[in-house]
């Protein structure tokens, strides 16, 4: 897989923020206020995990940001971007521990096992074939404490140019390997998680935004 560079990093980062104001984005971003607790595990965290974090109800004392996108890590821990600033000093007055790694997140890390309230994902999981999630599921189910949550939250049904797509293809930023919204339900179920809120976001311009469909899952261990 190719590396995403700095250049592409940091212009997803920018684009992001320039479309806070969407109703797509206030959509997805209202799944984040559902993550509570301690320890929270962020997998796929690409260039955003300073920012989610805002949007939790509550500020959890540790969170852990895996990316296999050594730009994603480093854009994290040394752009000088006005707003990522912004949210890395409101996080650090809060006194939240941030720790950010370079790792494959279908890798299963033992360290892990039992030690997060809650492991979220923003666009990772309906990437993976459904072999490859079924053992990513379980791997989350058994980072998770007894009660612990779990989210997935993803963008569906392409309008990307064929540019961007191949682009995001390249860097290992999207797949269209992922099974459909309705068999990621069956799976997560499939994974021993009680899933308690599920909801489809049908965007209405699709061509403009770039994806038909984004949806949410919140799961119980």
């Amino acid at each position: 897989m190719k590396q995403a560079s700095w250049k592409f990093v940091e212009k997803y980062y920018e684009d992001d923020l320039k479309e806070r104001n969407f109703p797509e984005t206030k959509f997805y971003l209202s799944w984040l206020g559902y993550i509570k607790g301690k320890r929270i595990l962020n997998l796929g965290c690409g260039p955003n995990l300073y920012d989610d974090v805002l949007f939790f109800n509550n500020f959890p004392e540790e969170i852990i940001g895996i990316d296999i996108n050594k730009n994603n890590i480093k854009f994290l821990r040394e752009s000088k971007h006005k707003e990522l600033i912004k949210s890395k000093n409101i996080l650090k007055n809060k006194r939240v521990k941030v720790k950010l790694m370079v790792g494959d997140i279908t890798k299963f890390n033992k360290e892990f096992i039992g030690k997060f309230d809650c492991v979220y994902a923003m666009g990772v999981i309906g990437m993976f074939e459904k072999t490859k999630l079924k053992k990513l599921l379980k791997i989350i189910y058994s980072y998770l404490k007894k009660g612990g949550l779990f989210l997935d939250i993803d963008w569906a049904d392409s309008q990307l140019s064929p540019e961007k797509y191949n682009e995001r293809l390249n860097y290992g930023w999207y797949s269209k390997k992922g099974p459909t919204i309705k068999k990621i339900g069956k799976l997560i179920e499939g994974s021993s998680f009680k899933i308690l809120k599920h909801k489809v976001y049908y965007v209405k311009n699709r061509k403009d935004y770039g994806w038909g469909k984004i949806y949410g899952y919140l799961a119980l261990k």
